[in-house]
């Protein structure tokens, strides 16, 4: 699938986005960032769950991970992420990221109070937080960041608070491994999410995934403090 999308990847030279819009939206927008070397594919069966629970503003970002900057595809992200706020007249917005997306979320954040001043929830996929080691020889500006000791804007995000930080990780990720997808810092509060058995792409799509992710946007809408799960302190598995 990762070989059929390249063509299409390495065409694309701008950011650009894909809306998703339905008739009925009951909910929070719902940005979706795309890893490195993919596309927003990706994320087709998660948007047909989010669009049945009542999820009507979907935006994916599109970039080429090859040819443009992490701060280029942060900025456009920020961007997109304020016009589905203005679009909706929502409160607050949902952010997901896949691999390196979930670090484009990380830098978006820091770069704009705005931003992380309606994020509702933040959600990564098998993201390199303790980088990853294929990475070093990966091409492309995007690739740093998702290189060993290369993370350190986790500390320059300022997030207020009530924010809901989940991190999904795999043990059977090859690429990923799940001690860097774990997102351990203390300042987030993130609760990680075991998928067991799942391939670094093919966890998007697995629906024990997409049960858990749903419901777990909904919850950050519906409580008044999210970030308080009855699990913390262990790690749960997604059923």
């Amino acid at each position: 699938m990762a070989a059929l999308q390249l063509p299409h990847v390495l065409r694309q030279r701008a950011c650009g986005s894909i809306q998703h819009l339905a008739e009925r939206n009951a909910r929070c927008p719902v940005l979706l960032v795309h890893g490195y070397a993919a596309s927003e594919s990706v994320w087709t069966p998660l948007r047909r769950a989010l669009a049945a629970a009542d999820f009507g503003h979907i935006v994916s970002l599109t970039y080429n991970s090859f040819g443009t900057d992490p701060e280029t595809v942060s900025a456009e992200l920020t961007h997109q992420a304020l016009l589905a706020l203005a679009a909706t007249g929502a409160p607050r917005v949902h952010l997901v990221g896949h691999s390196l997306g979930g670090l484009i979320i990380h830098c978006a954040l820091a770069g704009s109070a705005a931003l992380s001043s309606q994020a509702a929830s933040v959600v990564t996929i098998a993201s390199p937080h303790g980088g990853a080691y294929l990475a070093r020889t990966a091409p492309g500006r995007c690739a740093r960041i998702m290189r060993r000791g290369c993370s350190s804007y986790l500390s320059e995000v300022d997030m207020p608070r009530p924010v809901r930080w989940l991190a999904y990780y795999s043990d059977g990720d090859l690429f990923v491994p799940p001690a860097s997808a774990r997102l351990n810092d203390q300042r987030y509060g993130a609760a990680n999410l075991l998928i067991p058995d799942c391939g670094h792409l093919t966890i998007c799509r697995d629906e024990r995934l997409i049960r858990s992710l749903v419901p777990e946007l909904v919850r950050a809408e519906t409580f008044a403090d999210p970030t308080a799960p009855a699990d913390a302190g262990r790690e749960p598995m997604a059923a």
